[in-house]
């Protein structure tokens, strides 16, 4: 989330939608098998949103 804000990706994003993706991320770095679906409905979000964050954050942060 740090390398999210220091490089200004949320401006103008919904925090939630943010927050869902970073964890999201988090549970595939650490081998953590979520669905889209179960973390984009714990953070009250629609997991075409996720998926949107994710796509944006992997351009933005080259992500692997």
């Amino acid at each position: 989330m740090n390398d999210v804000t220091k490089k200004e990706i949320s401006a103008g994003k919904n925090p939630m939608g943010l927050a869902g993706t970073v964890l999201y991320v988090s549970c595939i770095k650490t081998g953590d098998n979520r669905t889209q679906k179960a973390i984009a409905q714990a953070a009250g979000i629609t997991d075409v949103t996720l998926r949107n964050r994710f796509k944006d954050l992997q351009d933005k942060l080259q992500l692997n």
